[in-house]
């Protein structure tokens, strides 16, 4: 038996930017990540609580729903990104 400590892979939940732009990721498998600034300013903030907001379950499900309703129709990849940036620009 070895004494050697077990090694295992650890996602990072956090990451402490060294910039001013907090992000928030999304993996495949659905695991969050975000990265915030220590400054903790607004815009932090709406990254925190998005990745809180992810937590919810039921919540996720009705937002990815809402966004295929959305992309009904788009079947190319320029029409799908057509349509997001429609989405993203709203009543403009």
């Amino acid at each position: 038996m070895s004494k050697q400590p077990e090694i295992k892979y650890v996602r990072k939940r956090l990451y402490v930017t060294d910039t001013k732009t907090p992000a928030l990721s999304i993996d495949d498998d659905g695991y969050v990540r975000c990265g915030v600034t220590q400054e903790m300013r607004d815009n932090d903030m709406l990254v925190l609580a998005l990745t809180l907001a992810l937590r919810n379950e039921d919540w996720k499900k009705k937002m990815i729903e809402r966004v295929r309703t959305e992309l009904v129709g788009a079947t190319t990849p320029t029409s799908r990104i057509y349509r997001v940036m429609e989405l993203i620009k709203g009543g403009d």
